[in-house]
């Protein structure tokens, strides 16, 4: 918990339109942004207060209690940030990936590839038992980028699980949660098509636009998948919180092998399904500059924090 000014909550907020952001693209994990710009421990901190505890309050009237309690201006802050991301710069970053998708993966990769030397930087507990435990993790990391996916599921049930796992990129650095969606068979039908039907119901009372059945069935399934969110935020920072207090340096390490087995799947020629492509050496070029461009971009808000 923290007094913050003003401008201290607008910079939370763009933190939050980062982590958006980064949680839209598979392989980025959120988590990473929080780490990086430095709240990720009132993050799993706050998450942790979405507990029935929390509810009780709520239910009882204590409102002010409650918001003091679960941290409110903070998760309200960092997830309006997350929300405009979603409806907004998210769909920038779609048409980009569509037009430009080589070296918007390259940027990618070098954003998560400074992440992966600050947390090499920061780790000093370093013994045979905490090397294992990094080697576990960078197997997972790698093992999860080579899986298949499974096939596009709209069950209730199965969009709410979605919704849980999906999480995991907030609160789990490393391990990205749409990269999860993507196995799961769901990660257009739930951060695209969802998304974007979502945004035109909301809307739509203001613009007299008329819903069709299938943006009714979509919203219907996303706000599904925000509760699973939800559940999975809860449930998850709990137990993760329970794991920094009792084995922080092991935690640490699996997360470190997490970001580096991520690098894998993210360096362009990687992510591009058409294999068939010849790139030339300006464009790899390129590749290599947007690369730097997402490393500077790290260690300058990384730099910045040290700053404060």
């Amino acid at each position: 918990m923290h007094n913050r000014s003003l401008s201290d909550y607008g910079l939370l907020l763009l933190k939050g339109v980062a982590m958006g952001i980064a949680n839209k693209i598979p392989g980025v994990s959120g988590g990473i942004v929080a780490v990086v710009t430095g709240f990720y421990k009132e993050l799993i901190f706050s998450f942790q207060r979405l507990n029935f505890k929390a509810i009780s309050l709520l239910f009882r009237g204590r409102l002010r209690t409650f918001w003091q309690y679960i941290n409110g201006r903070f998760l309200l802050t960092l997830f309006l940030g997350v929300i405009v991301s979603y409806f907004t710069l998210s769909l920038i970053l779609d048409v980009a990936l569509t037009t430009y998708p080589a070296y918007v993966w390259a940027l990618f990769f070098g954003l998560v590839l400074a992440s992966a030397l600050l947390l090499f930087r920061n780790y000093k507990t370093w013994n045979p038992k905490t090397i294992a435990f990094a080697l576990i993790g960078l197997a997972v990391g790698v093992g999860l980028s080579i899986l298949s996916p499974s096939e596009e599921n709209t069950k209730i049930g199965y969009v709410f699980l979605c919704g849980v796992v999906s999480i995991i990129g907030m609160t789990l650095p490393g391990l990205s949660g749409s990269f999860l969606l993507i196995l799961m068979g769901n990660y257009s039908l739930l951060l695209v098509d969802a998304v974007n039907a979502f945004g035109r119901f909301l809307v739509s009372p203001f613009y007299e636009m008329s819903i069709s059945a299938s943006d009714r069935q979509y919203a219907l399934l996303f706000g599904v998948f925000l509760a699973g969110s939800l559940v999975g935020i809860s449930s998850l920072s709990a137990i993760i919180h329970k794991i920094q207090e009792r084995a922080n340096d092991i935690l640490q390490a699996v997360l470190l092998g997490f970001v580096v087995g991520s690098l894998f799947i993210l360096w362009p020629t990687n992510r591009i399904e058409d294999k068939s492509i010849l790139y030339t050496q300006q464009q790899y070029g390129w590749m290599i500059f947007w690369g730097v461009v997402g490393l500077v971009v790290v260690l300058l808000l990384d730099y910045y924090e040290r700053k404060k």
